[in-house]
């Protein structure tokens, strides 16, 4: 997977916007700042145009060139189809103030009111991926949240595989199986939330953090490093966007990755319906 990452010239980590406590463009900002070269967006966290002030910004201050910063957003659950995609993708370019978007994800399976559609909503969708690479449009295309059967149903179209499949993955949801799949098939993985739920604050934990003279986050980033994963993490404080980039001057032995994957539980996921309702269909 380390092989594949660096085909897709991604760099290691990314930082996401999700949530944010603060105004998207002074927190994008200062992560690019702190050396953060992957930003991770979407029309439903409403920090696209914060996040192309920022990226400006930080061109002119020349802390970074647009061409060095690689900008990923998704295309919104109720945008699935043809030219609603395209419609779509041109409102982000607009919001984002970009000619191109480096990563392109459609952000659920399913969404609600299209639970007996999805299916075929989903390769129109894909479909209007594939020609808007082929455009120049966007660098790389993928999903995000996508099971086994939802990605067989795009990859059984004989169109393009996905590229890159983000997926909810920390020490205590693991989603072993899926990862497998994507690893068979040359799918990257990036992992949102990577620092799970409550996690960090466990006595195993925080234990281990100590003797490797690190944060409880810094183990659970180091831990998705070492499966091949790209995480994706958030915060709005400089000092922990600093400690979260500071996970390449150690290694977690095998004997502790072990212990920290016996931590896995498959129903330890975050609690939105928007979760559930792609384990339904």
């Amino acid at each position: 997977m380390e092989i594949y990452r660096q085909k897709l010239s991604l760099p290691p980590i990314g930082f996401g916007t999700a949530d944010l406590s603060g105004p998207a463009e002074e927190v994008v900002l200062d992560a690019v700042r702190c050396g953060y070269r992957l930003i991770d967006t979407a029309p439903v966290y409403g920090s696209e145009k914060g996040v192309g002030r920022a990226i400006r910004q930080a061109e002119e201050r020349g802390f970074a060139r647009r061409s060095d910063i690689l900008i990923e957003t998704k295309l919104p659950p109720d945008r699935h189809g043809y030219y609603e995609a395209i419609d779509s993708l041109e409102e982000s370019l607009d919001r984002l103030q970009t000619d191109y978007i480096d990563v392109y994800l459609i952000h659920w399976p399913v969404s609600r009111g299209n639970e007996e559609t999805y299916r075929e909503k989903n390769i129109a969708a894909w479909q209007a991926f594939a020609e808007m690479k082929k455009q120049g449009k966007v660098r790389h295309i993928g999903v995000c949240n996508f099971l086994e059967r939802h990605l067989l149903h795009l990859i059984e179209s004989g169109l393009p595989c996905p590229e890159i499949n983000q997926l909810e993955l920390h020490p205590g949801f693991q989603q072993r199986g899926l990862v497998r799949f994507c690893r068979e098939r040359g799918i990257m993985i990036e992992a949102w939330s990577p620092m799970g739920r409550g996690l960090l604050r466990t006595p195993e934990f925080e234990t281990m953090a100590a003797f490797y003279g690190k944060t409880s986050g810094q183990l659970a980033l180091r831990w998705s490093i070492q499966k091949g994963f790209l995480p994706l993490s958030r915060s709005s404080c400089q000092m922990h966007m600093e400690q979260n980039l500071q996970i390449f001057d150690f290694q977690i032995s095998p004997e502790d990755m072990m212990k920290l994957d016996a931590l896995n539980t498959p129903d330890n996921h975050q609690d939105i319906w928007s979760y559930r309702r792609q384990q339904m269909y």
